[in-house]
């Protein structure tokens, strides 16, 4: 599997030269990772990170990046991360700090909480930005570093104010909101000298974001116009098992609702991923993904129930198995040689940033 596979792909218009006279290869993403293996780092990081009250978090983390890059091969060349426990150790004390002063005030100074959550939603732009360019920095593959160059001003429309728009529209702009995100992420991401492209408009996103948002509001529906009135009804009657029923039937439909966003996430998980792998290109080279929401759902279902039911001794098992999944899912459309992309200047970059926004869950992933 490591090998190139040749394929009828027509290479897309605009290519070089080079690109127009060879044959498109279709390189698929391989990931070898294995679970015994990764079971022994697995429980070392857990037993040090135990031991020395979660310091040894940062070394743990980089060889578990480590272990997934160096497992993960394209075309025969495997990736690489090349960040150091170090930095990412200080910007996880910053992020911890940081959310264990958000977790303090909020139980005791509401106000105080109040003012956090603004100011760091007001740095939401620069979280994206610096933990960007943190991942694309020490993210390497054939010797070549990834870079990240996306402007402030421009994040800082996409991240924060165009969200002021989504009450004013009734959340119809919503999945406009998540194209420009997507687009300027990909738009401004380099490799050996080449910018990543993204070629498509809004319009793919509505029909993934309206549908899961539709399902979501059916639901809220029914609560409003059957369970809330049996409830209130059950209450107002002061009959113990009407209650008891009525009870019944808001933790049914509370499970319901969970169990409705779940399939709603892994759906646009699905969908949303797709588009953006199959709209991106670098240098006449694109990329196919073939994500299943069906699938996703059943990995990430089972592997739920496996981690509860072993007590997280299974994780390692969950992590290798959809780690796999993804990468049996993409490939690489080469039009032309591979071997084209040259080095550019490297710059060190902290890490604060992106252990905040892993820290709070800033959406900034592909």
């Amino acid at each position: 599997m490591n090998e190139a596979t040749e394929t009828g792909v027509v290479p897309e218009a605009g290519n070089d030269a080079t690109a127009t006279t060879t044959e498109p290869r279709t390189h698929r993403f391989v990931f070898s990772g294995d679970v015994r293996e990764y079971f022994r780092i697995w429980i070392v990081n857990l037993a040090l990170g135990i031991v020395t009250l979660g310091v040894y978090s940062a070394w743990a983390k980089v060889r578990t990046q480590r272990y997934f890059y160096g497992h993960t091969r394209l075309a025969g060349a495997p990736f690489e991360y090349l960040a150091q426990p170090l930095p990412i150790l200080k910007g996880r004390i910053i992020a911890v700090v940081l959310f264990g002063s958000y977790l303090l005030a909020s139980q005791f100074m509401p106000l105080v909480a109040l003012v956090l959550l603004v100011v760091i939603s007001l740095a939401t732009p620069w979280l994206v930005v610096r933990g960007l360019m943190f991942r694309a920095r020490y993210a390497s593959w054939r010797g070549l570093t990834f870079r990240f160059v996306g402007d402030y001003g421009e994040a800082i429309r996409y991240f924060f104010l165009m969200y002021m728009l989504v009450p004013l529209t009734l959340g119809l702009i919503y999945p406009y909101i998540k194209y420009k995100q997507k687009a300027f992420v990909v738009d401004n991401h380099r490799f050996g000298g080449r910018r990543f492209v993204f070629g498509t408009d809004a319009s793919p996103f509505f029909g993934p974001y309206v549908g899961a948002g539709l399902s979501l509001v059916g639901l809220i529906v029914v609560f409003v116009v059957l369970v809330m009135p049996a409830a209130m009804g059950a209450y107002a009657s002061n009959d113990a098992q009407a209650e008891a029923r009525a009870e019944l039937l808001a933790t049914a439909y509370t499970v319901t609702m969970y169990l409705a966003y779940f399939v709603a996430w892994t759906f646009l998980s699905a969908r949303i991923g797709n588009i953006v792998y199959n709209h991106t290109s670098i240098d006449g080279h694109h990329f196919i993904s073939s994500l299943r929401a069906r699938d996703l759902l059943w990995l990430y279902a089972s592997n739920t129930i496996a981690i509860l039911a072993s007590a997280g001794m299974l994780i390692p098992w969950a992590m290798i198995r959809l780690a796999r999944y993804r990468a049996d899912h993409l490939m690489l459309v080469a039009s032309g040689d591979l071997e084209t992309f040259t080095a550019e200047a490297k710059t060190d970059v902290g890490a604060a940033a992106s252990e905040v926004d892993g820290l709070f869950d800033v959406d900034i992933g592909l």
